[in-house]
């Protein structure tokens, strides 16, 4: 089998490449027009396929390609397919090039279904039922399973929360968490030594037992009549009801197709057939070169196992060329490169065959491999596609050759999907016509990915003429929140967003996809939201908290603004395009089911092998939807179909009506006369209830910026302490900060952090109190006489100190004051440290003693005084109606007695009666 002249190589342009794996980052020699993905995609194939873990920093790719390649060429040549070895080395170099140059790719192997028989028998159903069956409890047990092992884990959980004796923490008794764990975990199943073994194994490193969800059922394929499928008849309401379940059924329209879907697991490799278009010209001797290459090294590699040939970016090839996969000149042309692919494909299945032998099952059934080629010549002739006429000319030739040598295999070419491999073949989908989408997106230089127009789109857009840059900003937007129609710069501005916020979000839409993304807290800062915006914690801490919306803007203008800066992202709707430019895309960007069922049932015309054409269902679709979708398919002319019903989106919840208690019992009437009624026997049952509560979270209250308060300095057994506080404007402590002197660097920073967490304890709204009755009495040193303070005269700790004086200054607990009541001022204020002994004479103070010059920035008047009345605790109470009493409504000293009365002169209050006189009089 001759090679050197049939296939040329070429040789790429390579670069050395750095590239992030999970465990490092490698270097490795690739083509350097390619996107990181790509050769990450080359990495893994090579990485699980070729069996290879090490790589040749010095052959492209690592040289896992060349390996596969050269493990062919020696494989072929030892089977005697190749005359020499300089074919061997020409085949190896041909594969080799056409990888590197993204020509082709191997595909992955396939999972080879079971096989069932036809839906009409009654072997159908009792097999069918047997998988649900299985599959049913498979799935219940796997949730069984998951909440059992949560319960158990909850077991561990409650022995770990535990503070105290260790064997008591463990004991169910003695334990109330870990005995309510337990018996939860009894009832979902466990035994006592399960329980037992989870209170062992408390606190040491937990795996799950099992995955929530059951695995996914095996592929099933069995055989169904069109006629009974389009009718929706009884077995295919059943078939469809499996497929609704499992999502697992292959439904094949003929019995030779089921066959052949339920042979062993092929071997696959998949072409790019872009690369052949050079303007309006096809290269069919190069696309049937890099075909029949690729089924001979097929032929090589599958041994016993079928081997299948697809093709990639059939879509974007009808793209290039201005066809529609929705109208029938796009379907034409799409079955008659098909048609040539199976034309060469067993051309050279045929030449293999006449080095090798050909395949004893041919023997069998050879006239109607003939026969079907004889009739894909003709339909192919009649095709309305330039191709026509050369791929009725492959078929003719492959009828020849499989007249004259046999054929290795007679199914080698079908239209199956596989991400991996549309990967390694640059973002290329694999399928009857698959197309990616206009809008896809390109790696940098420097490593970022950017929005562009794909290939076929750009070709598309340019050979129609339309106007490029209007097409780039509908699809790509503006970049830039600038003249947006909806939220710019002066919007933004006005909302209280700086410049340097704007900033962070423009520099961020260069690689967000939408524009909530780029005003998110990580990018704009949570600091700015916090402070200038007035955003709460607690929504600051929601992963989907929208920035935008909380300054004020509507859905409809983020959606504008969006639209304006990163664009639609399609072009089916640009008003800049003509109309059947815009019906043309989208027919690819929003593909009709009907349209795809055609444009499958043309090209399984041509192929060897049916692919399912895969129906999705909505998760909340019924049976009975599925059938109707399944007889359409059948209707559309498909040869397999599957159905596939979608996941139901994450935390998804069914609404459901609350439950309302049953009505009691109520007693017979007792009708006089009649016997007694029969004593009702109450039965007692013990239920536990556990109601989980659910609070939202506390909001912070902020400080204002300037704040009052004061600040206390003591000395607590010698060592000095300054006590700052903070207050909201109604007076209530918010913030403390706690000063120290003479003490090791980490104790002073200790303090500091105490005194933040409690800040913040304070302003998220734990009381007072509730701080006071925990650390009050705490004992550590240093400890002892307290002096500079008049209210407290000892404290076990600087703790007990701090909490004892904000007790009495906040709270009014003079409970907690240990010095004597008379030694309190008026003004609260003390003598402080130093001052003299001995009574201290009431008498008005200035008011510049205990308000703060600073903070009232001069507003307080200097004549203003404290008059010292209202003395606390023990004070003699002045009698009432004497010379220079205080009104205690207006504090003038007005008041003088009328009568029985003390009236105000200066408001006209009544203070009330004088001592010693009775409201008689």
């Amino acid at each position: 089998m001759r090679i050197q002249s049939r296939h040329p190589a070429s040789t790429p342009r390579l670069a050395l490449r750095e590239i992030e794996r999970p465990d490092a980052v490698i270097e490795v020699l690739a083509p350097e027009d390619w996107p990181d993905a790509r050769v990450e995609a080359w990495l893994d194939w090579a990485a699980r396929d070729c069996n290879e873990g090490v790589m040749d920093a010095e052959a492209p790719l690592g040289g896992g390609l060349a390996r596969y390649a050269d493990h062919l060429a020696k494989t072929g040549l030892s089977d005697g397919l190749f005359g020499d070895a300089a074919d061997a080395s020409a085949f190896r170099d041909a594969l080799l090039a056409t990888m590197l140059t993204g020509l082709a790719s191997p595909a992955s192997t396939a999972t080879a279904p079971l096989r069932l028989p036809d839906i009409g028998e009654i072997e159908f159903r009792r097999a069918a039922e047997g998988h649900l069956a299985h599959w049913r409890s498979a799935r219940l047990a796997a949730k069984a399973a998951a909440r059992l092992d949560a319960a158990l884990a909850q077991v561990g959980d409650a022995v770990q929360r535990c503070h105290g004796d260790a064997k008591a923490c463990a004991d169910p008794s003695k334990n109330s968490a870990l005995g309510r764990a337990a018996r939860r975990a009894r009832d979902l199943g466990a035994d006592d030594r399960m329980i037992l073994d989870a209170i062992a194994l408390a606190g040491a490193p937990r795996t799950g037992l099992i995955e929530p969800d059951a695995k996914a059922p095996a592929p099933l394929v069995a055989s169904a009549s069109r006629q009974g499928v389009a009718a929706v008849d009884e077995a295919a309401s059943f078939a469809a009801q499996v497929g609704w379940e499992t999502s697992a059924l292959v439904l094949a329209l003929s019995p030779d197709d089921a066959e052949n879907l339920a042979r062993g697991a092929p071997v696959r490799a998949a072409i790019d057939v872009t690369a052949f278009q050079h303007g309006e010209a096809f290269d069919t001797a190069s696309f049937n070169q890099v075909v029949g290459l690729w089924a001979t090294a097929l032929e090589i590699e599958r041994g016993d196992r079928p081997a299948e040939i697809g093709l990639a970016g059939v879509g974007d090839w009808l793209l290039t060329q201005g066809l529609s996969p929705a109208g029938e000149l796009g379907r034409d042309a799409a079955s008659a490169l098909w048609a040539l692919t199976v034309g060469a494909a067993l051309s050279a299945s045929a030449e293999a065959a006449a080095a090798l032998g050909a395949d004893p099952a041919f023997a069998q059934e050879r006239q109607t491999v003939l026969r079907s080629l004889a009739e894909r010549r003709v339909r192919a002739a009649a095709l309305r596609s330039p191709l026509a006429s050369e791929a009725a000319a492959a078929l003719a030739v492959a009828h020849g050759l499989a007249r004259k040598h046999g054929l290795r295999s007679s199914r080698l070419v079908a239209a199956f999907a596989d991400p991996e491999a549309a990967l390694r073949l640059g973002g290329k989908p694999l399928g009857a016509a698959a197309a990616a989408a206009p809008i896809s997106t390109a790696q940098t230089a420097d490593g970022l990915l950017v929005p562009t127009f794909s290939a076929a789109g750009h070709i598309c857009l340019t050979e129609a003429g339309a106007d490029f840059d209007a097409a780039r900003r509908h699809a790509m937007g503006h970049g830039s929140l600038a003249d947006s129609p909806a939220i710019d710069h002066t919007v933004l501005q006005a909302r209280g967003f700086t410049a340097h916020e704007i900033e962070l979000a423009e520099d961020a839409l260069r690689h967000a996809d939408d524009l909530r993304a780029a005003f998110a807290p990580a990018v704009i800062g949570a600091g700015f939201l916090s402070d200038v915006l007035g955003v709460p914690a607690d929504l600051l801490a929601d992963p989907d908290f929208d920035t935008l919306a909380f300054a004020g803007f509507s859905e409809t203008e983020i959606e504008t603004a969006e639209r304006h800066a990163l664009g639609a992202r399609r072009l089916s709707d640009c008003e800049a395009l003509e109309g059947e430019l815009r019906a043309l895309f989208s027919a690819v960007e929003l593909p009709v089911l009907a349209d795809r069922l055609a444009m499958q049932a043309a090209v399984e015309t041509f192929t060897c092998l049916a692919n399912p054409a895969v129906l999705d269902l909505p998760f909340d679709a019924r049976p009975a939807d599925a059938a109707r979708l399944q007889a359409a398919a059948a209707r559309a002319g498909v040869r397999a179909l599957r159905l596939n019903r979608i996941a139901a989106p994450a935390g998804f919840v069914l609404a459901l009506p609350e439950e309302t208690e049953a009505p009691k019992p109520t007693r017979p009437e007792t009708v006089v006369g009649s016997p007694p009624p029969a004593p009702v026997k109450e039965r007692i049952v013990e239920r536990v209830v556990e109601r989980i509560v659910e609070r939202g979270g506390r909001s912070r209250r902020k400080l204002p910026d300037r704040r009052k308060g004061y600040i206390q300095k003591a000395a607590v057994g010698g060592h000095k302490v300054y006590l700052h506080t903070g207050e909201y404007e109604d007076g209530e402590v918010g913030e403390i900060f706690i000063d120290m002197h003479k003490e090791g660097a980490a104790f002073r920073s200790l303090m500091n952090n105490f005194a933040i967490a409690i800040s913040i304890g304070l302003q998220y709204g734990v009381p007072l109190d509730e701080f006071v009755d925990a650390y009050v009495f705490t004992k550590f040193e240093p400890a002892g006489p307290v002096t500079g303070n008049d209210s407290i005269r000892s404290a076990t700790s600087i703790l007990d100190y701090i909490f004892r004086e904000l007790g009495v200054s906040y709270l009014g607990r003079d409970d907690l004051a240990n010095a004597d009541p008379g030694e309190f001022n008026a003004d609260g204020l003390g003598r402080g440290e130093g001052a003299p002994d001995g009574e201290v004479e009431a008498e008005p103070l200035p008011a510049s003693k205990f308000i703060s010059k600073g903070f009232s920035r001069g507003a307080a008047p200097d004549n203003l005084v404290f008059l010292p009345f209202g003395g606390r605790r023990d004070q003699e109470p002045r009698p009432v109606g004497a010379s220079g009493d205080v009104c205690p409504a207006c504090g003038d000293l007005a008041l003088s007695r009328k009568g029985g009365l003390v009236v105000c002169d200066s408001c006209g209050t009544q203070a009330g009666a004088a001592p010693g006189e009775s409201d008689a009089g």
